[in-house]
């Protein structure tokens, strides 16, 4: 058994492989709980990978606590070149944020089409990876709440969620308002126009040039989005460990 672990900018999650079925994601935000008290009780697993972009010091900490708990060495994975069908497009391959990659690994054994894969959490990167497997480069914008926190703070944020998802249950059956009538719900109105006019630009220039893009949609800030989204698209919350998956079982 397995342990795929996907270490983001806000966030740690990790679901078990066995038997090439994955379980299905958990997730911790790191000033939530401690590590200690999140996986005490897991199983001990037989090998573990890990996708890390949360830095040195957060990597340091994980791999000291598997060597101390389960007496593993953890393998973290990195971006390369060329792997399982995805060429990548960036001249330094390593340059490539590792859970991108792990995405359009992911994308590209779900999907034989092209497609555009939207990570919306801290940042928001946006990639387009060819029917042929070739990546065709990717965009980096701030993410929802950050370009929030940046005039306001980032509670406010939460505070629409939550109020958005009591009234219907999903932030996905709401109708958002086109306006706002107030500063704080403009703010989170226009950070949410300007995610969704990045992806329907990128959708709408290849469409002219005769090309379709699938929609990929990842990350803890596509709930805030799907009201607004005009065209089709999966939703895929584990992609990144998906594409540990992808690499593991190849």
């Amino acid at each position: 058994m397995k342990l795929l672990i996907d270490m983001g900018n806000s966030s740690i999650k990790w679901a078990f492989l066995e038997k090439e079925q994955l379980s299905c994601q958990q997730r911790i935000a790191y000033n939530n709980h401690s590590l200690t008290q999140a996986w005490l009780k897991l199983p001990a697993p037989t090998q573990v990978f890990v996708s890390n972009v949360a830095g040195a010091e957060k990597a340091a900490i994980i791999t000291n606590w598997i060597k101390t708990h389960w007496r593993l060495e953890a393998n973290f994975i990195k971006s390369t070149s060329y792997q399982c069908g995805v060429k990548n497009a960036y001249e330094n391959p390593e340059q490539l944020g590792v859970d991108r990659w792990l995405a359009l690994l992911a994308a590209r054994r779900l999907e034989t089409r092209a497609v555009c894969v939207v990570d919306c959490g801290t940042a928001i990167t946006l990639d387009v990876l060819s029917a042929n497997g070739n990546h065709q480069g990717g965009l980096i914008i701030p993410g929802l709440a950050t370009m929030h926190n940046s005039l306001l703070s980032n509670t406010d944020l939460s505070a629409y969620l939550k109020k958005s998802l009591k009234r219907g249950g999903n932030v996905q059956d709401q109708e958002p308002a086109f306006l706002a009538q107030d500063t704080q719900n403009g703010i989170i109105l226009g950070s949410l126009y300007a995610v969704i006019g990045l992806i329907e630009y990128i959708q709408n220039t290849y469409e002219k040039q005769g090309n379709q893009l699938i929609l990929i949609l990842t990350g803890g800030s596509v709930p805030a989005l799907k009201p607004l989204l005009q065209k089709p698209y999966r939703y895929i919350p584990d992609l990144v460990l998906q594409g540990i998956q992808t690499i593991v079982t190849q």
